[in-house]
């Protein structure tokens, strides 16, 4: 993996221990938006490695299906859940909809899902 992936991935792994951190503390709302940012480093971690980059959240999970799902190389359903979350994150940071403790255990259990798969499919 280049440097510039390892430093994505490296907070990648940093927002999933802050997001298990969040959970622990009884903050789901907070759990909900280290996850998503959990999911996004992870996918700008292999777009980097295709160099490729995108200067926004929308841009990086299209580039993300463009590069590794249309191709078949990672799993569509899973892939789908990046924007989902990012929808979830906006609601709970910009209109101060609350999360409850289901949804930010959900959403931890996918960003971990989406980080080891990408791992996978980089080779890591």
């Amino acid at each position: 993996m280049s440097p510039r992936s390892e430093e994505f991935m490296a907070e990648a792994q940093r927002c999933l221990r802050g997001a298990r951190a969040q959970l622990e503390a009884d903050l789901p709302s907070r759990t909900v938006g280290e996850a998503y940012y959990a999911m996004l480093y992870a996918a700008r971690a292999a777009l980097s490695e295709e160099e490729r980059y995108a200067k926004t959240h929308r841009g990086s999970w299209t580039l993300f299906n463009e590069t590794f799902v249309v191709g078949g190389r990672f799993d569509r359903d899973l892939a789908s859940q990046g924007p989902k979350l990012q929808r979830m994150r906006e609601g709970t940071d910009y209109e101060a909809r609350g999360a409850s403790t289901d949804e930010a255990e959900a959403a931890l259990a996918t960003a971990e899902r989406f980080v080891t798969g990408v791992l996978a499919m980089l080779g890591g």
